[in-house]
């Protein structure tokens, strides 16, 4: 009677056991970075992450982190405060760098809006966004391969 009251015992802990570590610990999402619900960046591609963020005063910053595409560990690239943003003309005369670090270059553009360029990458890949204003507003992503 003991080892029958054990034997049960047994199976009850272990497929208790089973039950509650087959049950999913985080949610996983399969989406593009700019379409999750846990991530804000603008862009869907590349080893990147372009944020535009607005602060409590309602002005924006521009946050870039790269991704490295073997870990996928960020790294801070770029960051560009609203006061930096406000000295810009509205339509400089000519596309003008407002800052860059190693493959990452963020321009404003005679049209008004931003461009950022990212690479090229270990495929000789370059990835470029453009949108308007801060917070972004009509991202557009493209990409080329650079020649040698």
């Amino acid at each position: 009677m003991l080892r029958k009251l054990f034997s049960v015992t047994a199976v009850l802990v272990t497929t208790i056991t089973l039950l509650l570590t087959a049950l999913p610990q985080q949610v996983t999402y399969a989406c593009l970075p700019c379409a999750c619900p846990k991530n804000t960046s603008v862009n869907c591609y590349g080893d990147y992450a372009l944020y535009t963020k607005t602060l409590k005063n309602g002005t924006c910053d521009i946050e870039v982190v790269g991704i490295d595409p073997k870990t996928g560990k960020p790294r801070k690239a770029l960051y560009v405060k609203a006061s930096t943003l406000a000295k810009l003309p509205d339509n400089p005369e000519e596309n003008t760098l407002i800052d860059s670090y190693y493959e990452f270059a963020l321009y404003k553009l005679t049209s008004g809006e931003y461009q950022l360029n990212v690479g090229p990458d270990f495929e000789a890949k370059v990835h470029v966004i453009i949108w308007t204003g801060c917070p972004a507003e009509n991202p557009y992503e493209s990409s080329f391969v650079q020649e040698k």
